[in-house]
């Protein structure tokens, strides 16, 4: 067993990490895995889980080995932690023979406190030979729910790391990730035989995330200008599904004048990896991507998140979500969603063989939608989902923001709808049915001679984008859904609605397709924003200097509070939360003399 020195660990949290006290659930996580214990630690994104699991290695002899899916998360972190004084390394395939063979020696010499490694290099006879040599303090298995079939990514490679267990029978094991179920959390806890594992599982909720969904019109990308017109000068990563759309949607915006750029697996490895820097390093505000972009981005300062289409599972929504506001300054989280969306990913799922495997998948997509066309708190169906409870957030999702937005009875419309479809025969797609109503002389519907039909041409007070909304709303409540070749077909609840049994309801305001106006979002602090400029332009400074990301240097969250603060020497700074011994140290000085010199021109 590791020697601890459990009594050091507040002195370590400030002058290392420049906190003043424990986040949620970080304490008792320090404290059992210094004491030897498993640990099973669900925490959301910006929860504070990279400091669980760091402290207690300096509060302990030994290398601590993490096992993480993805070489540029790997090395991001490796470079935070060097940043933070710290002594860490990864080997993987980024290193040279060269470069490999000293950090190999400095891990025989017991220099290093943190190990990364990719699960793919872990399971090698030549790395469990390696790390037999030397003294393990724990294991640390990040985005732990890839190990799981049951999860949203789940990978293969993954599988092999519960060999951990017959390898280092003796070595305590800390599983950590952002997102579980309870059957997800099961599963990895089986896999990975944790021996009673403390289970930590902290709240779903996220105050500083304010959370909107919209139906999308058309491509959506005028709804998307609009939200990103309030937020000029942020950083933030707008997902699409496919690498078409991702081309499409950084063009619209580069040709707005935005800095955005397109990120999917069409670009060479180069690329994407020079995107993902420019990103990480300031250099490019928006980045358009398919979901690959962003697993576990350590970048503090993202203030928005965009999905441009419904996410595959609400897993997967609330992961990619959690990269915003990490730093825990308010961010902003907006999904265009449409019924087109649920359709093409059905189309998908048809392609499982294993029927329980696709009844499992289905039942998430049914969940996802459920959620994006809700109209109660979308934090609290996101907290349901994970098995939490929560009363309605009040101000931080749409949904609670407008509840007291007018609604519309629009069964008449619904029955009309309905009633083409059946008259109709249930073969045609929703397109062929608003031209039905709209009283069309197209050459199929006169040839099939449905301009006949008493339902036809009796729509004309909607027009067609608003008749595609009542069809949505159909879809929605599970009156229809859509067949083969794209045809509409009624079930029970179309069947009531048809009949007068059952009403239909809808926000007023999405029979109005425009798009939205601009929101200005309210900045969330009375911090100087000059002050807060030229500290950034610093930052920005030193970190090119110092070849790591801005982030790395100092959070958008302690840049604030200095230029509220305005600290006068080292004592004054190290009270700012993020401050360290270790970064005052390194960075610290040139920060003071602008604080310094803003002080003056005030005084």
């Amino acid at each position: 067993m590791a020697r601890m020195k459990s009594s050091e660990k507040y002195r370590v949290l400030k002058e290392q990490f420049g906190h003043h006290a424990f986040r949620p659930l970080q304490e008792e996580a320090v404290d059992a895995i210094v004491s030897g214990r498993d640990v099973m630690m669900i925490l959301p994104t910006g929860g504070g889980k990279s400091l669980c699991y760091q402290l207690p290695t300096l509060l302990m002899e030994g290398t601590t080995v993490v096992i993480s899916p993805l070489l540029a998360l790997m090395h991001d972190q490796v470079s935070a932690l060097k940043a933070q004084g710290m002594q860490a390394e990864m080997l993987s395939s980024m290193q040279n023979a060269d470069e490999s063979s000293q950090i190999i020696s400095r891990l025989l010499s017991g220099q290093l406190h943190f190990l990364y490694l990719s699960p793919e290099r872990l399971n090698t006879d030549a790395m469990r030979g390696l790390l037999s040599r030397i003294l393990i303090n724990f294991f640390v298995l990040d985005e732990a729910h890839c190990i799981s079939e049951w999860g949203h990514e789940f990978r293969d490679d993954y599988r092999a790391v519960e060999q951990l267990r017959s390898y280092f029978p003796n070595t305590p094991i800390a599983a950590f990730t952002a997102t579980a179920t309870a059957q997800v959390r099961e599963d990895i806890i089986e896999h990975l035989q944790l021996r009673d594992p403390l289970l930590l599982r902290g709240e779903v909720f996220r105050s500083n995330l304010t959370i909107s969904a919209a139906h999308r019109i058309k491509e959506g990308h005028d709804q998307l200008f609009g939200f990103l017109k309030a937020r000029e000068n942020e950083s933030g990563i707008i997902y699409t599904l496919s690498r078409k759309s991702t081309e499409a949607t950084a063009l619209f915006l580069q040709k707005k004048g935005l800095a955005a750029k397109a990120y999917h697996a069409g670009l060479s490895a180069t690329e994407r990896n020079g995107i993902y820097r420019e990103f990480v390093n300031d250099e490019v505000r928006i980045i358009v991507a398919t979901i690959a972009f962003g697993m576990g981005i350590d970048k503090s300062n993202i203030r928005f998140v965009v999905h441009m289409s419904l996410p595959k599972t609400l897993e997967n929504y609330y992961q990619e979500i959690g990269r915003a506001g990490r730093d825990g300054d308010d961010a902003d989280v907006l999904l265009l969603f449409g019924a087109s969306d649920v359709v093409q990913q059905r189309r998908f799922i048809e392609d499982i063989e294993n029927p329980h495997y696709k009844e499992h998948i289905l039942q998430k997509l049914s969940a996802i939608n459920r959620y994006a066309t809700s109209e109660t708190c979308r934090h609290q169906s996101i907290a349901h989902y994970f098995g939490d409870t929560l009363a309605p957030c009040g101000d931080r999702c749409d949904n609670c923001l407008e509840h007291d937005a007018v609604r519309r009875d629009i069964s008449k419309e619904a029955q009309m709808f309905l009633s083409a479809i059946y008259r109709c025969n249930q073969r045609f797609g929703k397109g062929y049915i608003i031209d039905v109503l709209h009283g069309s002389s197209d050459q199929r519907i006169l040839q099939n001679g449905h301009d006949s039909l008493s339902v036809y041409g009796i729509g004309q007070h909607l027009s067609k984008k608003q008749w595609l909304v009542v069809f949505e709303r159909l879809f929605e409540v599970g009156a229809l859904h859509v067949g083969e070749y794209q045809v509409l077909l009624l079930n029970t609840m179309g069947e009531a609605i048809l009949r007068g049994k059952e009403t239909l309801l809808i926000k007023e305001e999405r029979l109005n397709v425009k798009a939205p106006a601009a929101k200005k979002r309210d900045s969330g602090g009375a911090y100087d924003e000059e002050i807060f400029d030229a500290l950034r332009t610093l930052r920005r400074e030193i970190a090119k200097e110092e070849s790591i990301a801005p982030y790395m240097v100092f959070s958008d969250k302690t840049l604030k509070e200095l230029s509220i603060a305005l600290p006068q020497d080292e004592t004054a700074m190290l009270e700012v939360n993020g401050v360290g011994a270790a970064k005052f140290g390194r960075f610290g000085t040139a920060f003071l003399e602008v604080c310094q010199k803003f002080a003056d021109l005030r005084s």
